[in-house]
C-alpha cells in the first residue's frame, strides 16, 4: 500500500502532459489517511526444562489460506527462548507447537486457536513435560 501511495502522490505532483497544473489548498479539516501496518503474531517457546531439542517445529493455519505452514528451529538447547513469527495477526487462524528427540514427539501443544487481538503467546516448556500457553496481556 506504501507502494500505492508513493505513486499516487508522484501523479498528483507532476500535472498532465498538454495541461496546466492545478493548485490545491489542504483545507484543515480535510481527514488525513494514516496507514500503519498491522503487527505480526508471535509464539515464544520457553525451553525451561533440562531437555534439549533436536526440533522444535510449529504448524499453523492462515484465514487466507487453506495450507498449513510448518516452522522450524534445530538444535533447541535446554533453559532457551526461542521466538517464531507467523505474519500478520487477523491472518493467523491456528497453530500448534511439538518438540521432538531423535524423530520422537516428546511434547506438543495440540491445536491453539489464535488470538487476533493480543497476537502474542508464550509456551513454557517444563521438566515434567508438561506445557503451558499464555497470552501476552498489552
Amino acid at each position: 500500500m506504501a507502494v500505492t501511495a508513493a505513486c499516487l502522490a508522484a501523479l498528483a505532483a507532476a500535472p498532465a502532459s498538454g495541461h496546466a497544473a492545478e493548485t490545491r489548498t489542504a483545507s484543515a479539516s480535510a481527514p488525513r489517511a494514516i496507514m500503519r501496518q498491522e503487527k505480526n503474531y508471535q509464539v515464544e517457546v520457553d525451553n525451561f526444562s533440562t531437555q534439549a531439542f533436536d526440533e522444535v517445529a510449529l504448524a499453523f493455519t492462515r484465514n487466507s489460506t487453506p495450507v498449513t505452514q510448518i516452522l522450524h528451529q534445530f538444535n533447541v538447547p535446554a533453559s532457551s527462548v526461542i521466538i517464531f513469527d507467523l505474519g500478520p495477526c487477523s491472518d493467523v487462524k491456528q497453530y500448534a507447537v511439538s518438540g521432538l528427540v531423535g524423530g520422537e514427539r516428546k511434547f506438543t501443544t495440540g491445536d491453539v486457536d489464535a488470538d487476533p487481538v493480543g497476537c502474542d503467546d508464550i509456551v513454557t516448556i517444563r521438566n515434567t513435560a508438561a506445557f503451558e500457553t499464555h497470552r501476552k496481556v498489552r
